[in-house]
């Protein structure tokens, strides 16, 4: 089986450094490298065209069955808060289809299309007019869906939203089968597209996580100079625009008479402005940032952490609550998305209003008063949360999933 993965966000291992302008890694590209690989050690071969940043090599066989190509057209150094750089999606678009107009030259044709949508209009684009230049029927995986999730991001994504909204549609319709990450948006997507909700594949994302023990966290504290820092509050995650990271600051506010230090785990378009913002404020030495820092250093964050705030503004899945869950970490969170869920179905009560941070700052006060008794629910909910989020259960159903879209074409 041969399959052409469509995606702007893919992760790159083994780098030590993400530019910002190049939006830094999140969820969503770890769980597609996770997917991959496991798909590719299921005998799947598969070709993946996404972004990358400079110095990464063009082409790169991670291993047997799994080649990634770098696919970015080029384009002027103009910085976005939303993106990284103005025209980044554009640039992936234009030089995947110029790739697939190359593969049809060359009588190149995958079995299957595998286009990986995160509510911005270039990867629906792309898998359509890719399955028409290939001849190949396409699978769509909502990572984030306009119809069922997503929040315009600024005043042009808002003036875009109905014409990106209409794509998911048309895109949708079009698509062989059609996955997403929860059931909610399965129904959602559903009722607004008229196709029927068994024929939706709902497939979470594999979360594999192994918490980290007291030497690795004690060694990040060290690190980065957190040690003897209570309580000490966490963000895992961009430093973007839908993470709600400006909430950030107003909560630190509202929890001041507890002196806490906050843990910043990531980066993002929005780092610089988030850093101004603190230091305008006099805050700044009550935040540790740490920039970009590879995936396995994030179990000894967890670990370290007292209680993980996720004040997202939208949220498909959350893959970091469900990490924080399997670490024994508590989240409190903003009530949006899949948070509802992931995050819902442990400790519901740890779920605050979307936007309201008095009541996220109240939630906060509670765990930090009995960290212990919510630790003790989360590690109670391990096994099922584990077995939810199982990474061989994902790959199962998205292997049914490839069988059945070709038993399909070849009838």
């Amino acid at each position: 089986m041969r399959v052409l993965r469509l995606t702007p966000f893919f992760h790159h291992e083994g780098v030590d450094n993400w530019p910002a302008k190049f939006d830094p890694v999140g969820g969503m590209q770890i769980q597609i490298l996770s997917l991959s690989r496991r798909l590719a050690q299921a005998g799947v071969d598969q070709l993946v065209l996404t972004l990358g940043f400079p110095g990464l090599p063009r082409t790169r066989r991670i291993e047997p069955n799994l080649t990634v190509r770098i696919a970015r057209a080029p384009l002027p150094q103009v910085r976005s808060e939303i993106t990284g750089l103005v025209g980044l999606g554009q640039a992936w678009l234009a030089a995947t289809l110029a790739e697939c107009v190359r593969m049809r030259r060359k009588g190149w044709r995958p079995d299957l299309i595998h286009v990986h949508a995160d509510g911005q209009i270039w990867p629906l684009i792309a898998g359509r007019a890719a399955a028409r230049l290939l001849g190949a029927p396409y699978v769509l995986t909502l990572h984030c869906s306009r119809l069922a999730v997503y929040q315009p991001m600024s005043l042009v994504d808002r003036l875009a939203h109905r014409v990106v909204t209409a794509a998911e549609r048309r895109a949708l319709r079009d698509a062989a089968t059609v996955t997403t990450l929860t059931s909610r948006t399965a129904t959602v997507v559903s009722a607004e597209t008229g196709l029927p909700q068994d024929g939706i594949l709902v497939v979470p994302d594999g979360v594999d996580l192994e918490p980290a023990d007291e030497d690795a966290s004690s060694q990040f504290a060290a690190r980065y100079g957190l040690t003897g820092r209570r309580p000490l509050i966490g963000y895992i995650g961009r430093v973007a625009h839908e993470k709600g990271w400006y909430d950030l600051l107003p909560l630190a506010k509202q929890l001041s008479d507890l002196d806490p230090h906050f843990l910043v785990v990531g980066d993002g378009p929005q780092r610089e402005r988030m850093e101004r913002e603190l230091t305008k404020a006099g805050y700044r030495d009550r935040f540790t940032i740490t920039g970009f820092l590879p995936h396995h250093v994030v179990p000894a964050a967890l670990g370290l952490i007292d209680v993980l705030v996720m004040p997202s503004v939208h949220e498909e899945l959350g893959g970091s609550a469900v990490e924080s869950i399997l670490a024994g970490t508590p989240v409190a969170a903003y009530a949006v998305g899949g948070l509802k869920s992931t995050i819902g179905a442990v400790t519901p009560d740890l779920l605050a209003e979307p936007g309201n941070v008095a009541q996220l700052a109240d939630i906060v006060r509670g765990v930090l008063a009995d960290r212990p008794g919510v630790a003790a629910r989360l590690i109670a909910a391990r096994d099922n949360t584990a077995g939810s989020f199982d990474p061989n259960q994902a790959r199962d159903l998205m292997l049914d999933c490839y069988r059945s879209v070709l038993a399909g074409a070849s009838r």
